[in-house]
């Protein structure tokens, strides 16, 4: 069987084995980072860094606005792993991300994952990340 593309609408959605974790399959995903996302972060983190809460600072050191915190996108992965693909029994091993570009409330963001590793032994996936706004990178990394 060779690799595959998913989108997580897909019925298989949270419920993929080893077995279907073949060498270049791809998932793919849309997050959103909703006005309500961001504020629960706040709320949970307290992260009141002023390039994250005041757009005139963020504007005047060069950005179009408020910046969005980078581990939004770490708890997107969760999200994508935990609960997408594999989903159900699966837990991350370690995470590995490099934050490219700046994300703002509102933005689209597409995360696709392509199976880049398998571990027969332990039955461990090593999936290497990116997401994307439009056809702009905003982050890339590897998840195990």
């Amino acid at each position: 069987m060779g690799p595959k593309e998913y989108w997580m609408d897909h019925q298989k959605r949270g419920d993929f084995t080893f077995e279907d974790l073949v060498l270049g399959t791809r998932f793919r995903h849309r997050y959103v980072i909703g006005e309500d996302v961001y504020q629960r972060f706040l709320d949970l983190f307290g992260d009141a860094s002023p390039l994250h809460v005041d757009d005139q600072v963020a504007i005047s050191c060069g950005f179009s606005a408020k910046l969005m915190h980078g581990a939004i996108l770490n708890g997107f992965i969760s999200n994508f792993v935990g609960m997408n693909f594999p989903g159900k029994r699966t837990l991350e091993l370690g995470v590995e991300i490099h934050f490219v570009k700046p994300t703002y409330v509102n933005d689209v963001l597409e995360l696709e994952a392509i199976v880049k590793e398998r571990l027969e032994s332990r039955q461990v996936v090593v999936l290497q990340f990116r997401f994307q706004r439009e056809a702009t990178m905003v982050a890339n990394g590897r998840v195990t």
